[in-house]
């Protein structure tokens, strides 16, 4: 028997082997992946489409995919406009663009803990969240990226979530009342609307090649003075929509969670 015939193709496969567990994990597909998930009286769940949550409910999303991918994630309310989640150049983790192949959790860990957004708190109706996956960075998410209000653990030494602007000198876009000012983004809400399922693989883009997107929309659990006959007015926080100095945080959003 020939020893190096044999040896030379075992020796192939098994490097041909080694790559491809690397670079396509097991049960993943090249078609991205997306789980909102919740954290509900002490426990993490699967998010559903118009969930009820309480203020400032942590939440996290599960992204799996065989390739690395660059992932975007941006939230939107009537209230504070359009806020982007991920990636935050101030919000320090152990993920940045791409992704690696495999499993991840959004927004990462810091230093061995866990890094969550929350929903905000005394936000009325609404908030759609929209996160976009690419085989490559999409130019015109970077730039709306670098224009908008965005989460950051970078502001306060115990490194708590807070919401800030731009870096100054740069103009602030999306304030709230306005609608999504990037056609992916606004294909990714209006294609989810009446989906009762938001988590899965994630669905790509009519228009763009190599862009999948998912999105899942949550609203503040309904005030127990509602059962009473009514909100008690009195009890709401006046609305702050003036336009925030460049630099700084608008106000009332100094609150330990990126609460108001």
């Amino acid at each position: 028997m020939n020893v190096r015939a044999v040896a030379v193709p075992v020796i192939a496969i098994g490097i041909a082997l080694v790559i491809w567990q690397f670079r396509a994990p097991p049960g993943l597909s090249s078609v991205p992946s997306a789980t909102w998930r919740v954290r509900v009286g002490g426990e993490y769940r699967q998010a559903r489409n118009y969930d009820e949550l309480a203020e400032e409910t942590p939440i996290r999303l599960s992204f799996s995919c065989s390739e690395a991918r660059h992932v975007y994630v941006f939230g939107r309310s009537t209230v504070d406009g359009i806020l982007l989640l991920y990636p935050s150049p101030e919000l320090k983790s152990d993920l940045s663009n791409p992704l690696p192949s495999g499993q991840t959790t959004l927004p990462g860990k810091l230093t061995d803990q866990d890094v969550t957004w929350t929903t905000r708190a005394e936000v009325i109706g609404l908030t759609t969240y929209v996160a976009v996956a690419s085989d490559k960075p999409i130019p015109e998410l970077e730039e709306l990226a670098s224009h908008l209000r965005r989460w950051t653990n970078s502001v306060l030494p115990n490194k708590s979530l807070q919401i800030t602007n731009p870096p100054t000198g740069i103009e602030v876009r999306g304030k709230p009342g306005t609608d999504w000012p990037n056609d992916i983004l606004k294909r990714a809400d209006e294609r989810t609307m009446t989906e009762a399922l938001v988590n899965g693989p994630m669905v790509a883009d009519e228009h763009v090649a190599g862009i999948w997107s998912s999105c899942m929309r949550v609203k503040e659990a309904v005030n127990p003075d509602v059962k009473k006959g009514g909100l008690k007015i009195g009890t709401l926080k006046p609305l702050d929509v003036k336009d925030p100095k460049p630099g700084n945080s608008k106000p009332g959003n100094s609150r330990p969670g990126g609460g108001k």
